[in-house]
């Protein structure tokens, strides 16, 4: 009977390598004013809504 290969030794991590310039470049964030925009529009008309659009033409106003 042959002997069985112990527990410890017998996983093997085989490790994957990337090549260092193949990392994701993040998103730029673009900074806007949206959210102080609604939340002084909640101040001033709590039951109010805005469309996105409408939004980004507050934005472009500031």
């Amino acid at each position: 009977m042959p002997p069985k290969p112990s527990a410890k030794g017998a996983k093997k991590a085989a490790k994957s390598t990337k090549p260092r310039g193949d990392k994701k470049r993040r998103a730029h964030r673009k900074e806007s004013y949206s959210v102080y925009v609604y939340r002084v529009l909640k101040q001033v008309h709590p039951d109010t809504g805005i469309s996105s659009k409408a939004m980004s033409i507050m934005n472009s106003f500031v």
